[in-house]
């Protein structure tokens, strides 16, 4: 996910990786429905569906770049043809900024330049391993895990049996890599961190950052 939750910033230089409170909370951001052949509704709000709807649907726009509302050029443009009416500004202006500040802000809103593009955080930190080291994660590892993914999740549609069934995914595929002509990784030490079995979620986070209070 990419984002540290702001209950645990403030104290991330002393803070302990909590694994399991983590996955916990990673999950109601996934979409936890299996491979399906049918069309199958997942809440994708399903993370901030605890919230006040506009604080639900910004805090999503911040996190997926989502865009959860027109553009200020379109607000703009409805209140030039009148769709939006003047009484109706002036309303919620003085209510939310005063009667003093209520002509300040209303020109600010008609004439203001402002940024309001989305920038999601979402693939921020991939996005740096490509432009900084030219590692394209998502088409190294993507394509792959996907397919044999699928493979493994199948709905019994497939013609043979995924090896070593029923012993679970990651011991699945370590008796595929000991016994396969070929290797599911580039590197041979990316293959013996899998086939030595410690390749758990902490021992990778730190490979990569190092710091057990980033983890998170």
């Amino acid at each position: 996910m990419e984002k540290t939750p702001a209950h645990s910033r403030a104290d991330a230089g002393s803070m302990h990786f909590d694994e399991e409170r983590t996955l916990h909370e990673l999950s109601h951001y996934l979409p936890s429905q299996g491979a399906l052949k049918d069309f199958i509704h997942h809440n994708s709000l399903h993370a901030y569906q605890h919230l006040k709807f506009y604080d639900a649907i910004f805090r999503a726009s911040d996190i997926f770049g989502y865009q959860v509302t027109l553009q200020l050029d379109d607000y703009r443009q409805l209140y030039a043809n009148g769709r939006i009416r003047n009484e109706v500004i002036d309303k919620v202006l003085k209510h939310r900024k005063g009667e003093e500040e209520a002509d300040l802000w209303r020109q600010k809103m008609l004439r203001g330049s402002y940024e309001t593009s989305r920038h999601p955080r979402v693939g921020r930190l991939r996005s740096c391993w490509k432009s900084e080291f030219g590692l394209d994660i998502d088409y190294m590892v993507h394509p792959f895990l996907f397919r044999i993914l699928a493979s493994y999740l199948d709905q019994g549609i497939s013609i043979s049996r995924f090896p070593a069934d029923g012993q679970g995914f990651l011991t699945t595929l370590r008796a595929m890599e000991r016994n396969g002509f070929v290797s599911l990784f580039r590197t041979e030490r990316a293959r013996k961190l899998f086939l030595s079995g410690e390749e758990s979620i902490k021992a990778l986070l730190g490979l990569v950052a190092g710091d057990e209070a980033i983890f998170e």
